[in-house]
């Protein structure tokens, strides 16, 4: 077949159905007519058999020149694939359409003729030997030809692949060298071999544990378990997952449970050549599980070339306490509701009774109590002493525990003990540089540039928390670049698209930015699973289209008033109600609610004198004495400047 063609076929003299009637009613002469003619054709070849008829209808040469063509575009492919990013199984998939193709070709090869009036079928031609040997010399010459084109082709390929050796011909404009920094790592989650689905917050828990204790190597950055655990049923290869989170080094492992026995398998694998730099499995008892964590990190030290700050020695642990903090810290990593932090702070509080001297359950423990505080009705001042307390006990049984410095540290800012919690994230940097959490908390109690440059730093240890774009795009706003301010909320909600506070955030940055349309189309991108987020959602769509048609004033505000009084509002939600009286012109109500949202959530009242959602309250003289009391910033000039979303706001 011709290239960038396709083939006409002459339309045959006669119909097959008209050919088929008058052979039925030829005479018997004619027959033997026939046979004559065929048995001179045979003397003419002097060939007998199926091998010569094969040979007569060259089909023989027909099959030298399918695969020739086949080599050929093999070849093409190869060589032009890279060119236009073609995936791996196109080649595959094409060298198995032939292998399919080959015996279709050889039966039309069989029952068609090639003359100089196209394809015909065989028995409507009489082979003469002038139009056997044209027919051979053209099916030659293609044959040649063919080749010809294939041996160039692998020919060229050869020598550019020996002139550029690392890049196909053509790309290498748009190759991106892959170049992560040495001392990055990703611990993915270990495979559970148990083959009991139920057993799977063990093999995570053991994996977060791991990665949070190489994160207190010196000198390695380790990304934080909130991503790695969305790599779980990954498929991917450890070079594409490193490649997708800038890192040099992934480290992958199984575990096994038998009773009071455990075997982790673990592989360290360099992401850019996809080799594996070391391998090992220990075997131990439940109980010495935490050495076999510390024998895990020393290898990986070793064989990265890193160091570790002074460890103490490896706790030992009563197993079923282990299980029961693995059980809770499954819940808290994905919970965003009260019940699911009551259910944990039920099992740290078993584990407690269990082992009064293991550090991570009270540690645990005060993070249950800082959760509910936000995701309850529980008030801060009832839960502030136990969070304290808990904290405490962790530091005295592990000074080291970063999970209590960080706990400890919210206290503090909650009680606006600003010196004292900062004090305390910094200390837990220190002994733990790639924990994300710390970094997203010490950025609450900083001046806006400061806290921005922490909160980029935990954007990239953890890029798939919810958390961390949170909180970068509510400093983007506090620094009055409402913009940038787009992607990190829209990255919140793809994160947690249940969190109708975020819709809310995000529906109001495009106020500020005078796009009301789009603020109505942001809580399309919300799926709350809970009544009040819900009943938020509404709200919000309807107050924000009352910005575009001023008849639904009414109705959107007696929403907002029905959200005012329920019994179920926690503190995150009060701070949406109040935003969605300030877009409605609430300004008075919203001030006088404003005191007891700030005493139930202080820490998200540390930014009120730049957040922008505030811009309406400023210069009012009970505004001004909650920013002398609360506030932890500055605010920046483009702030001050900017026009508060309301509903004289213009589309």
């Amino acid at each position: 077949m011709a290239p960038g063609g396709r083939v006409h076929y002459p339309p045959l003299r006669r119909s097959r159905a008209w050919q088929y009637t008058t052979r039925q009613r030829k005479p018997a002469c004619c027959w033997r007519e026939l046979g004559e003619r065929v048995t001179d054709q045979t003397k003419t070849t002097g060939k007998r058999g199926f091998l010569a008829e094969l040979s007569r209808r060259h089909v023989w040469r027909a099959a030298v020149l399918y695969a020739g063509a086949a080599w050929a575009l093999s070849q093409g492919i190869a060589q032009l694939g890279p060119l236009f990013d073609a995936p791996d199984w196109a080649m595959r998939g094409f060298v198995i359409a032939c292998i399919i193709g080959f015996p279709f070709w050889i039966a039309f090869a069989w029952f068609y003729a090639w003359t100089p009036e196209g394809f015909k079928r065989e028995e409507e031609v009489e082979r003469t030997p002038a139009l056997s040997r044209a027919t051979g010399r053209k099916l030659d010459l293609g044959i040649i030809g063919v080749l010809i084109v294939a041996v160039v082709l692998l020919a060229s390929g050869y020598f550019v692949h020996r002139s550029v050796p690392a890049v196909a011909p053509g790309a290498l404009a748009t190759a991106t060298p892959f170049t992560p920094p040495a001392d990055t790592l990703v611990v993915l989650p270990f495979a559970n071999l148990s083959g009991d689905k139920s057993q799977q917050y063990f093999s995570d828990g053991i994996t977060e544990e791991l990665t949070n204790a190489l994160g207190q190597a010196t000198g390695l950055k380790v990304i934080a378990w909130d991503t790695a655990s969305h790599y779980r049923d990954s498929t991917q290869p450890a070079t594409a997952i490193g490649k997708a989170l800038d890192v040099a080094n992934v480290l992958t492992g199984k575990i096994l449970r038998q009773g009071n026995d455990v075997r982790v398998i673990v592989e360290l694998v360099n992401a850019r050549t996809g080799y594996q730099v070391w391998a090992d499995h220990y075997d131990d008892s439940l109980a010495n599980v935490f050495k076999v964590q510390d024998r895990i990190s020393a290898a990986i030290a070793g064989a990265l070339k890193v160091k570790f700050a002074s460890l103490g020695a490896a706790p030992t642990v009563n197993p079923e306490a282990h299980d029961l903090v693995l059980r809770a810290r499954a819940l808290t990593d994905k919970a965003h509701t009260a019940a699911l932090f009551e259910q944990a702070r039920t099992l740290f509080e078993q584990a407690i009774a269990l082992d009064p001297g293991y550090a991570d359950a009270h540690a645990g423990l005060a993070h249950a109590w800082v959760e509910l505080t936000q995701f309850s009705t529980l008030p801060l001042k009832e839960a502030l002493p136990k969070v304290r307390e808990a904290a405490n006990k962790a530091l005295a049984l592990d000074p080291r525990n970063v999970e209590a410095l960080v706990m400890l540290g919210n206290a503090d800012a909650a009680e606006n003990r600003i010196t004292e919690a900062k004090a305390e994230y910094q200390r837990a940097l220190a002994i733990d540089p790639s924990s994300a959490v710390a970094h997203l908390d010490y950025g609450t109690v900083l001046p806006l540039k400061q806290a921005l440059a922490q909160e980029q730093e935990a954007v990239q240890l953890d890029p798939e928390s919810a958390t961390a774009q949170n909180n970068l795009a509510t400093t983007e706003l506090d620094v009055g670049d409402y913009a940038q301010a787009l992607a990190p909320w829209r990255a919140t909600l793809r994160l947690d698209p249940t969190s109708a506070d975020s819709a809310l955030e995000l529906a109001l940055t495009y106020a500020l930015l005078h796009r009301n349309e789009d603020a109505v189309k942001a809580f399309g991108l919300a799926q709350p699973d809970a009544e009040l987020g819900k009943a938020l959602v509404a709200a919000g769509r309807l107050t924000y289209q009352s910005l575009l048609d001023p008849k639904l004033h009414a109705q959107a505000l007696a929403a907002v008033e029905a959200l005012r009084r329920r019994a179920d509002l926690d503190p995150f939600s009060m701070g949406d109600v109040l935003q969605l009286e300030l877009a409605l012109g609430g300004n008075k109500t919203a001030l006088e609610q404003l005191p007891r949202f700030c005493a139930s959530s202080p820490v998200a009242c540390s930014d009120i004198s730049a957040n922008p959602e505030w811009l309406p309250l400023r210069g009012q003289p009970r505004f001004k004495a909650l920013v002398k009391q609360y506030d932890t910033i500055s605010p920046p000039a483009a702030a001050a400047s900017a026009a508060p979303p309301s509903a004289a706001s213009s589309p």
